[in-house]
C-alpha cells in the first residue's frame, strides 16, 4: 500500500472506474482529475484547509450539531446515520456554501443521495468493465494507426471518457438530481462573481484564488473548475464524517466505559458544546473518532492503474494494471494491529501513533493524493460528538449488531436506531 500510494505515486493514476462514474457528478474535480490539472488544482485549493485555517469552521460545526438538538424532542426516535448525515450536510452546507438552514442543505443534500446510488449501483456493473476495457484499447491503439483511423479512435476514446454504456444515467431522477445540483451550485457561483465581498464561504474564496505560479489575473478557476471542485467537496465534506460519526454511537454504546469518557469530556464544556478548536480537551474524543475510522474506514477500496511499468511488492506490473489498496484489509490486519476487532481508542495514543507504520492507518489514503479535507474531518468528528453529548444522551440498544453495508462509503445497515434523552 505504501509502495503504491506514497513511493511510487507518481506511477499510478487514478482507476478510470472512478473517473466514469463521477465524471457527471466530480466533473475533473480534485478527486478525478489527474496530470497537471490536479497538480495545478491541489496547490490552489490546499490553502484552504491548511489547519491554521480550520478554527474559522469550528463555529459551523458546532452550530450545525445545536441546530439538530434543537429539532429533537426528549424521547424521540431517531436514526442516528439519517441525524449525523443532515448535521455533516449541514456543516459542508454553511462552510461551503453559506446555506444557512437544513432545508437548504437539504435540497442539495437529496439530490446528491439520488446521484450517489446511482454511482453506487454501477460500480461493480459488467457495463463499467466493458466499458473500460473499450476505452484501454483505444489507449493502446493511440499512436499506430494510420492519419485517418487515428482521427476516428481519438473521438472513440474521448467518447468513451464518458459513462455512455452505464444505464440511468438520462432517467429522469437522475437528470433531475444533476440540474437541481448544478442549477443551485451555479446560481451561487454567480451571485458570489457580481458580489465577491458579500460573502466569506468557501466557494466565495475558491472564486479568489489565484496560481502564485503562473502569476496572472487569469490564473484563477473557471466556473465549471469550480463547480467540479465544489460537488467533489460536498460529497466528500459530508458522507465520510457522518458515517463515522454513526458508527462512533454504535460504538460508545458497545462499551460504556469508553462512552463515559468521552461524556466526561463532553461534560467539561459550557452548555454549548466545544466552540473553538482545542485538541487537548477532545483528546480522548479524537482518539475514539479515530479508532472508529479505523474500524470502518468510509472508503474501503483505493483503486489505481499503472500509467508505466513499475515493481510492487517484489512484483512487476505492465502499464495499465489495477491494483486495489484496501483500508479496510489494513485496518484489520493482525499483522499490523494486535487484536484488531477489539475497539480501543489508545491506540492512537501519540506516542502509538508515532511508533507504527505512516501506511498502517489511512482512512483519508496517504501520499500526495490523500483526502484534502482530513484535518476537517478529524475537527469536525469529536466537536460534533461533544456538542450533541453535552445535551443529549442516545440509548441505543448494546445488544443490538449492527454489520456494514456499502453505499457510497461503508456504512451501518438499517442505520443506528437510538432514542434521545435530553438533558
Amino acid at each position: 500500500a505504501h509502495q503504491v500510494l506514497v513511493e511510487h505515486a507518481s506511477s499510478f493514476e487514478k482507476s478510470p472506474g472512478i473517473r466514469l462514474l463521477l465524471h457527471d457528478l466530480g466533473g475533473e474535480g480534485l478527486f478525478t482529475s489527474e496530470g497537471e490539472l490536479w497538480k495545478r488544482q491541489r496547490r490552489l485549493i490546499s490553502p484552504l484547509f491548511h489547519p491554521s485555517q480550520l478554527s474559522t469552521y469550528v463555529q459551523s460545526m458546532n452550530g450545525e450539531a445545536r441546530r439538530a438538538l434543537g429539532r429533537w424532542s426528549d424521547g424521540a426516535q431517531v436514526d442516528l446515520l439519517h441525524e449525523m448525515t443532515r448535521i455533516a450536510m449541514g456543516v459542508v452546507g454553511s462552510t461551503l456554501f453559506g446555506a444557512n438552514t437544513f432545508n437548504e442543505a437539504d435540497e442539495l443534500g437529496e439530490a446528491l443521495t439520488t446521484l450517489l446510488g446511482w454511482v453506487d449501483g454501477h460500480g461493480a456493473g459488467i457495463a463499467l468493465a466493458l466499458q473500460i476495457s473499450a476505452l484501454e484499447t483505444m489507449e493502446r491503439l493511440r499512436g499506430h494507426l494510420p492519419p485517418q483511423l487515428e482521427a476516428l479512435r481519438s473521438r472513440a476514446e474521448a467518447k468513451l471518457n464518458e459513462p455512455i454504456w452505464l444505464s440511468g444515467r438520462s432517467s429522469p431522477k437522475v437528470q433531475q438530481a444533476l440540474r437541481t445540483l448544478d442549477g443551485r451550485v451555479l446560481a451561487m457561483i454567480r451571485e458570489r462573481r457580481a458580489h465577491p465581498s458579500a460573502r466569506k464561504d468557501l466557494l466565495t474564496r475558491l472564486l479568489l484564488v489565484r496560481d502564485s505560479e503562473a502569476g496572472s489575473a487569469a490564473s484563477g478557476m473557471s466556473d465549471k473548475q469550480v463547480r467540479d471542485e465544489a460537488n467533489t467537496l460536498f460529497i466528500a465534506g459530508h458522507e465520510t464524517t457522518a458515517t463515522a460519526l454513526a458508527w462512533c454511537f454504535y460504538l460508545l454504546a458497545r462499551h460504556p466505559e469508553i462512552k463515559a469518557r468521552v461524556q466526561a469530556e463532553a461534560d467539561a464544556f459550557g452548555p454549548d458544546g466545544p466552540t473553538a478548536a482545542d485538541s487537548q480537551a477532545l483528546a480522548y474524543t479524537t482518539r475514539v473518532f479515530k479508532e472508529a475510522l479505523r474500524l470502518y474506514p468510509p472508503v474501503i477500496i483505493l483503486a489505481r492503474r499503472t500509467l508505466e511499468p513499475v515493481q510492487i511488492g517484489g512484483v512487476e506490473l505492465p502499464t495499465r494494471t489495477v491494483i486495489f489498496v484496501s483500508p479496510y484489509t489494513l485496518h484489520l490486519s493482525p499483522e499490523i494491529w494486535p487484536d484488531p476487532d477489539r475497539f480501543d481508542p489508545d491506540r492512537f495514543l501519540p506516542e502509538r501513533e508515532a511508533a507504527r507504520h505512516k501506511s498502517a492507518w489511512i482512512p483519508f489514503g496517504v501520499g500526495p493524493r490523500v483526502c484534502i479535507g482530513n484535518y476537517f474531518a478529524l475537527l469536525e468528528g469529536p466537536i460534533v460528538l461533544a456538542t450533541l453529548m453535552r445535551r443529549a444522551r442516545f440509548e441505543i440498544d448494546p445488544s443490538r449488531r449492527i454489520e456494514p453495508e456499502t453505499f457510497a462509503t461503508l456504512r451501518p445497515a438499517g442505520g443506528v436506531p437510538a432514542t434521545v434523552r435530553l438533558v
